[in-house]
């Protein structure tokens, strides 16, 4: 027995308490299953560079006065112009980032974005509004670019999926019937692992 089996078993014949761990595999799997399916689906359809569709429009909207990064005008701003041409206003907390020695307005969701840019006229600005598809939205889930608290949850998905891949490998290895296979298995996974970052 090699000495990655040796340290395995020595575990195993340690006093765990078997069904807690079979409890926390099974919860954890349950749970976030749903949104595994859905990161395994929209990396396979990103694959083929299937990545959905975003309905762009720009507008050039006038100000009273010279283009300032005051967050209170430019949300006024913005929810005037949109209310002005109908357009859906996004959910979410607006936000003036600095970029590329400028200043950047943003504000959306998963569904809706809004960006107002200052132009070479400091009386006048351009707005992007973004529509995106549901397609895009699940894209955008997959890459945890959907603001705070789905990147939080994408995060403790690893975690979970950790968690559950330990588990399961001890929960084999622990039975007598399944420990031969399940060593050879870990060890054939690692041995393709190191065989991708030498070739």
């Amino acid at each position: 027995m090699s000495q990655t089996g040796r340290i395995l078993t020595r575990i195993i014949k340690m006093k765990m308490p078997r069904m807690l761990i079979m409890k926390i595999h099974a919860i954890l799997a349950c749970f976030f299953m749903p949104l595994a399916i859905l990161y395994f689906i929209s990396g396979a359809l990103y694959s083929f560079d299937i990545k959905g569709h975003v309905d762009k429009q720009v507008y050039t909207l006038a100000l009273n006065r010279p283009f300032a990064p005051d967050l209170a005008q430019l949300s006024e701003l913005a929810k005037t112009a949109l209310d002005q041409r109908k357009l859906s206003l996004p959910t979410g907390n607006p936000a003036i980032k600095q970029k590329k020695g400028s200043y950047e307005y943003s504000w959306g969701d998963l569904q809706r974005q809004v960006v107002i840019h200052p132009t070479g006229n400091p009386l006048r600005v351009k707005l992007t509004y973004r529509q995106r598809s549901p397609l895009t939205q699940v894209m955008r889930v997959h890459r945890a670019d959907a603001g705070s608290l789905v990147r939080s949850y994408s995060l403790t998905m690893v975690v979970s999926l950790i968690t559950i891949l330990v588990t399961g490998v001890f929960l084999a290895v622990g039975t007598p019937k399944l420990r031969r296979i399940a060593l050879v298995a870990l060890g054939a996974g690692c041995l393709v692992v190191l065989t991708i970052f030498v070739l």
